[in-house]
Formats: C-alpha cells, sequence, structure tokens
C-alpha cells in the first residue's frame, strides 16, 4: 500500500470524490470505462482527473489500494470485539464482501496493468503482503482460544477464503465461505 504526501483540503476533496466516482463507474462499465465518464460523476475537470492520476493504471490502483487499506485495518476493529473466533469468522466474511465487490476493479486493474504478462503485478504482491500481516494477528488469537484448527497458517487461510469467494456466483460466496469455516474449526 502506498502512503501519499499530505494535500489541501480541496485537493483531498477531490481526490475522494475521484475515487469513489472510479469505484462506482468502474465496477458499472468494466475496464474501459471512460476517464471522461469517472471525471464527471466526480463533478471535477479532466484536468483535476489527470492531475492526481496521469493513468488508467494509477486510477485503478489508487481505488484497489484504498480498499484493501480498509479491509487491512478492519482487523484491527475486529480484533477489538472481543472474542477471537468471532473476530477472525467476522472478518473473513468481510474479506468475502471485498472480493465479490472488487471483481470487476480487479478485472479493469489487470486490464490497465504495462508490466510483463507472465508476472504478478508489484502492487497485488504487497496488497497480499499486507493482507496476510494483518490477518496473522487475528488468526494467531483464534488459534490461541482453541477456535481454529492449530497449523492452519494464514496463507492458507487467505488463499482458501479467496479462492471461496471467487468460486460460482457472489450470492454462492457466504454458502461456501460457511463449509471452509466447517473444515477450520478444531473437532
Amino acid at each position: 500500500m502506498t502512503s501519499r504526501p499530505p494535500r489541501r483540503a480541496d485537493a483531498q476533496r477531490n481526490y475522494d470524490r475521484l475515487l469513489a466516482a472510479a469505484e462506482t463507474v468502474l465496477n458499472a462499465q468494466g475496464a474501459g470505462a471512460s476517464l471522461d465518464d469517472i471525471a464527471k460523476v466526480a463533478g471535477v475537470g479532466n484536468a483535476t482527473l489527470y492531475r492526481h492520476f496521469p493513468t488508467r493504471e494509477k486510477l485503478i490502483e489508487a481505488v484497489y489500494d484504498r480498499r484493501i487499506r480498509a479491509l487491512c485495518d478492519a482487523t484491527e476493529k475486529w480484533a477489538a470485539a472481543g472474542r477471537p473466533g468471532e473476530a477472525l469468522v467476522g472478518w473473513l466474511r468481510e474479506v468475502v464482501v471485498h472480493i465479490t465487490e472488487s471483481r470487476v476493479l480487479g478485472e479493469a486493474f489487470m486490464a490497465a496493468y504495462q508490466g510483463p504478462a507472465d508476472a504478478e503485478p508489484p502492487q497485488i504482491t504487497a496488497w497480499h503482503r499486507s493482507v496476510r500481516e494483518a490477518a496473522a494477528p487475528l488468526l494467531a488469537a483464534a488459534q490461541e482460544a482453541g477456535a481454529v484448527r492449530p497449523g492452519l497458517g494464514v496463507a492458507e487461510l487467505v488463499a482458501l477464503t479467496t479462492a471461496v469467494a471467487r468460486a460460482g456466483t457472489p450470492e454462492q460466496a457466504a454458502g461456501f465461505l460457511d463449509l471452509l469455516l466447517e473444515g477450520i474449526v478444531p473437532r
């Protein structure tokens, strides 16, 4: 996840509006969504969009980065809520929602990616690392409380959760997660 320098209040408002508009438009229109449409929905001019995001890839990356940051920050909320097993399950449900709601956005990011076709983009690698690092304390606490099988690694848990979220339709994902959760609870 990237850090950015502080902005003037009006510039920050424009930046936030552009990210919200981009997510909405990209989810509605897909990877080929018009940048003009995004600027129009955000209520800013094209020059403002390009000043903040010189390329389509940078805009999509910023939208997805914001979603990943929120997902990682949610682990702290869940950890503070108390019961470790319930905290982990609650967060995993958020992961499933994130994945099912980000399908088009993820496709748009990959379509805009300018790097080698046979390599994972570096930003995706960084996002995966951030998610695993954020999830590790939740998993460790749930294992220590006896709510989750010992020996289950955070990479395995995130990979399995991602797989069930991508399998089938978004409507089926919650049911698939329930099946996964049955499998990680100690017997």
